[in-house]
């Protein structure tokens, strides 16, 4: 499987060594050149009797039935909707164990490969530290428009095939439009 690229959002973490990405639903820091790791720990939330991996030790994460991974969505549009004035977005590359959902998928490894901005939040709290990260972690900053351009440079989108509509709506309206045509032209 070659690397995947997703989209995230971040929190932006003020540390004595300057602003850090950090996950905004979990304590993980993102260190600027370095991958993050994928871990499974209970601390983050899950049961201990739940936690798949008790059940499967040396299984990397993330794995079925557990929340573990570096999450990110298919497309930038779901980020771009998830940010807000306290959040920051971005193209991340994933690579190792990968568990692909219907909106995103969950990661073994991962590295931002850039940072984002939306023209109506350019000038809000998140204008001024989004300069600042770019400048730790060495990314350019792109409009959320370009995005997915600028990552499908790197790798590539898993985006789960739409599945035909079961709905019967869908198949008689298809019908419809196929006999009133053929009146139509005849």
């Amino acid at each position: 499987m070659s690397p995947a690229i997703g989209f995230r959002v971040w929190r932006i973490d003020e540390m004595l060594t300057g602003p850090r990405l950090a996950s905004p639903h979990r304590y993980a820091a993102w260190l600027p050149g370095l991958p993050l790791k994928a871990e499974c720990n209970d601390e983050w939330g899950a049961p201990a009797l739940a936690n798949p991996h008790r059940k499967q030790p040396g299984v990397a994460p993330p794995l079925e039935g557990c929340t573990c991974g570096i999450y990110a969505y298919h497309e930038a549009d779901n980020m771009v909707e998830a940010l807000t004035s306290r959040l920051v977005g971005g193209a991340v590359l994933a690579w190792g164990r990968i568990t692909i959902h219907q909106e995103g998928f969950r990661a073994e490894f991962a590295r931002p490969l850039a940072l984002c901005y939306q023209q109506m939040l350019s000038a809000g709290s998140t204008a001024i530290p989004l300069a600042r990260l770019a400048g730790v972690y060495r990314l350019p900053v792109i409009d959320a428009s370009h995005i997915g351009v600028f990552a499908a440079e790197f790798g590539e989108s898993y985006l789960p095939a739409v599945e035909p509509s079961d709905d019967w709506t869908a198949r008689l309206g298809t019908s419809v439009r196929r006999v009133f045509g053929s009146w139509l032209r005849g």
